[in-house]
């Protein structure tokens, strides 16, 4: 994962806080980006950000992206889940372990990336772990995700599900 994908996921997540989009993460569908760096010669795809939590006090985003070399689809084994925290104070400094159940079966997924920094009165953090083609797969095609970032807990919605399915399909198959 390049810092320049990471930072430019981070803002497209605080973006869509902003949007026009459904308050309950299960009425969203899922929307998948391609875009074509030029200068850095990387052909960027990217699931939209999506909420899976929302309380009073914060706003958790997942979204997930890969990265390949040239501007041609080009099949890959890596790709990286984005996490994004809008809320009234930092939540993850001290905790950001990753435990996914998988229809009840636990997979536990370290961070690699961290960052946080103030927007508009709000803390951000941004969190980031590379999976590879096959964990990905697992996930998407799970029946039930359940989720603990930290000391947060959620439930991935079919909407995001069905997003990381397609993701990971592009992985195989590019378009």
């Amino acid at each position: 994962m390049t810092r320049h994908t990471f930072f430019a996921t981070a803002i497209a997540l605080l973006l869509l806080t902003t949007a026009t989009t459904p308050c309950h993460s299960q009425e969203q569908k899922p929307e998948i980006k391609v875009e074509y760096n030029r200068f850095d010669d990387n052909r960027i795809v990217r699931l939209r950000p999506m909420k899976i939590v929302e309380t009073g006090t914060e706003t958790l985003l997942l979204s997930a992206s890969f990265v390949t070399k040239g501007e041609a689809p080009r099949a890959t084994d890596e790709a990286d889940i984005h996490f994004t925290s809008l809320s009234d104070s930092w939540r993850y400094t001290a905790d950001r372990s990753l435990i996914l159940l998988l229809d009840g079966e636990r997979l536990s997924l370290p961070t690699i990336l961290y960052e946080q920094q103030v927007m508009s009165q709000s803390a951000v953090e941004s969190m980031s772990v590379q999976v590879s083609y096959d964990t990905l797969s697992r996930i998407a095609n799970a029946k039930k995700v359940e989720g603990r970032l930290g000391r947060r807990e959620f439930i991935l919605p079919k909407g995001v599900l069905e997003g990381l399915q397609e993701l990971a399909r592009r992985m195989k198959q590019p378009q």
